[in-house]
């Protein structure tokens, strides 16, 4: 069994992009466990702590980290704090790339600029690879909203040598239910990740 842990990117009830899937059909040898928080969050530090814990309560030995929109930054960050769980993490169409605090409701998470950057993928690209074991699979997919930052995200990770894939998706919807899960399983197992590795 393949385990996807999903990270939450909006509101509990807000169904403006779709839902995270509870299953995924084309895959139904893959077990999905959504994060869950009781409004929306953007990953500071606390927040991915509290991410961590319930991953960690999981008592899963290996996941797949799946993050669409903000809650890419999640699984950037998080994968690096854990890498010895997280086998392949899969990015969906993320601002990764955004060097001014975000409007979409980041100030109850980051004071300023500057702490915002702290965080920004683009800046912590060196501790990412450090951490990760060339056994990890990074999938970055972009969409209609992030395309261009998650091209420039990929062609910095091409500068630094960190393996990874890149599907290029600019007339993707921002939305959960496009195809872009499947095709990231699809490169997952690929990669030689699969149910019951």
């Amino acid at each position: 069994m393949l385990n996807l842990v999903i990270l939450p990117a909006t509101e509990p009830d807000d169904t403006t992009y779709g839902t995270a899937p509870e299953h995924i059909e084309a895959y139904p040898d893959t077990a999905v466990h959504p994060i869950r928080f009781s409004s929306m969050v953007w990953y500071n530090e606390a927040v991915c702590k509290a991410t961590i814990a319930q991953i960690k309560a999981l008592n899963l030995s290996e996941i797949v980290l799946v993050g669409f929109s903000k809650s890419g930054l999640g699984a950037w960050h998080i994968a690096r704090a854990m890498p010895e769980r997280v086998a392949g993490t899969i990015i969906f169409d993320s601002p990764v790339v955004r060097y001014q605090l975000p409007p979409w409701g980041t100030e109850p998470f980051y004071a300023n600029d500057a702490a915002w950057q702290q965080d920004l993928p683009l800046h912590t690209i060196a501790a990412f690879q450090t951490a990760m074991p060339p056994t990890h699979s990074l999938i970055l997919i972009s969409g209609e909203s992030f395309h261009a930052e998650m091209h420039i995200f990929s062609q910095a990770l091409c500068k630094t040598s960190l393996e990874h894939i890149f599907l290029p998706r600019p007339k993707i919807k921002h939305h959960w239910n496009t195809g872009w899960l499947e095709e990231g399983l699809a490169q997952i197992r690929e990669s030689g990740i699969a149910p019951g590795a």
